[in-house]
């Protein structure tokens, strides 16, 4: 995934306060929370996004959302919607997970296979990511029919794609291609 450099500014801001903080995994939730409930709410989403709304209603919503909230999250909540930057707390989400994904040495991937494999293909994967990358990988396992077998990993923004679904796609260009 792909970040603006305006939502890395914003997320390196956060990230070196939450560091000096001792809060990078808190505030990191925190940002998550908050994201999380623009995605699933549309009344939500409505009023922070919408532009008619005038921006102290906004800040009301947010400050209310915010009480008993990490702080450092409400504060730079409030410093996007001074600087009309709301719209990319999605994107300064991304980027802070990036950042504190670096400064723990932890590289997020995505496992996709047809069918649930066992601890010991977990195993075999973490170990292989972590030997190619040098860094601990977090997985998170998804299970997706349509690929038929094999494996789909996306590390960041690159794709590996060795599912069955992939090569038979492979084969039927190549055979597309010999046909003509």
């Amino acid at each position: 995934m792909s970040v603006s450099e305006v939502g890395l500014v914003y997320a390196r801001a956060l990230f070196d306060a939450a560091t000096e903080a001792d809060s990078v995994a808190g505030t990191g939730r925190e940002l998550h929370g908050f994201v999380d409930a623009l995605e699933h709410s549309s009344e939500l989403a409505n009023v922070v996004f919408n532009p008619q709304i005038e921006p102290d209603a906004k800040q009301r919503v947010i400050r209310a959302l915010s009480t008993d909230r990490d702080p450092l999250v409400a504060g730079m909540l409030m410093v996007l919607l001074d600087k009309g930057r709301i719209g990319e707390v999605a994107e300064v989400r991304d980027a802070y997970d990036q950042l504190a994904a670096a400064a723990s040495n932890t590289i997020d991937v995505e496992v996709t296979t047809a069918v649930e494999v066992g601890d010991a293909v977990e195993d075999d994967i973490r170990s292989r990511v972590k030997r190619s990358t040098g860094r601990e990988p977090r997985i998170e396992k998804r299970v997706d029919p349509a690929i038929l077998g094999g494996l789909v990993l996306r590390i960041g923004d690159v794709i590996v794609d060795g599912s069955l679904r992939a090569r038979i796609d492979q084969l039927r260009a190549q055979l597309t291609q010999a046909s003509s």
